[in-house]
């Protein structure tokens, strides 16, 4: 005869055991239910994708900001509080553009003025420059795209714009300079670069085409074109020119 603990704490057996643990089949409303929340999480990321997939004439949702969005006069607009009723300020005097002061006038101009406005030629290249084979090879690259459609490969003016235009005859043109001569090898560093870039008679300039240091890299193979040639006297010059 089973006693009061055993029977309000049965003796588990296999079969009790198997009975107990055997999970029971859930109603069928929590199924649904349960489905219905799962098919529920596939609609966020299914309109997602429509959105990301096709063109709309409206703007995207912006949930996260990030200051996009402020309050500020655009550009080129009034504003009440100035007295020329712009939005836009005028930058102080003396101000320079980020990347563009160029202290450096020996680099930057080939040149210094003094008080009077009287100018100082620099006789030789930058110090940060060195005169190294790698720049005398960039300036024969620029030579040659800049320089020798007028002033020739050899230097000497025989360049095929300017034989040209001294065949035609026909044009005020004032013969390119011949770079083998006395007289433009006296000249200092700072004045040929300083040429280059404001140009001289029908040269145009070329500062904004030409950076300085690929200026100092000109001058730099012209140097070195001068020491390889022989002197031309400005007569023989004229002469081959007639």
């Amino acid at each position: 005869m089973p006693t009061y603990q055993e029977e309000k704490f049965p003796i588990p057996t296999p079969g009790r055991l198997a009975k107990e643990l055997r999970l029971r089949r859930p109603p069928w409303w929590m199924v649904v239910a349960l489905l219905l929340a799962v098919i529920g999480t596939w609609i966020p990321l299914a309109w997602i994708g429509y959105i990301r997939t096709t063109k709309s004439r409206s703007p995207r949702v912006h949930i996260f900001q990030d200051m996009d969005k402020q309050a500020k006069f655009a550009a080129q607009s009034s504003h009440p509080w100035f007295v020329d009723g712009r939005a836009m300020r005028q930058p102080v005097e003396g101000t320079v553009a980020r990347g563009h002061l160029q202290h450096d006038p020996h680099f930057f101009d080939g040149f210094t003025k003094d008080d009077s406005g009287a100018i100082t030629y620099f006789t030789s290249l930058p110090s940060q420059l060195v005169e190294e084979q790698s720049l005398v090879d960039r300036g024969y690259q620029r030579y040659q795209i800049f320089c020798a459609v007028c002033h020739g490969a050899s230097g000497t003016g025989d360049g095929l714009v300017n034989l040209r235009a001294i065949e035609l005859k026909e044009t005020k043109w004032v013969p390119a300079t011949n770079l083998m001569t006395q007289e433009i090898r006296d000249r200092a560093d700072g004045q040929i670069f300083q040429a280059i870039r404001d140009g001289v008679r029908n040269m145009p300039r070329y500062g904004s085409q030409i950076p300085a240091r690929d200026r100092w890299a000109i001058v730099a193979y012209l140097r070195e074109l001068q020491a390889e040639s022989p002197v031309v006297s400005v007569a023989s010059s004229r002469s081959e020119i007639e």
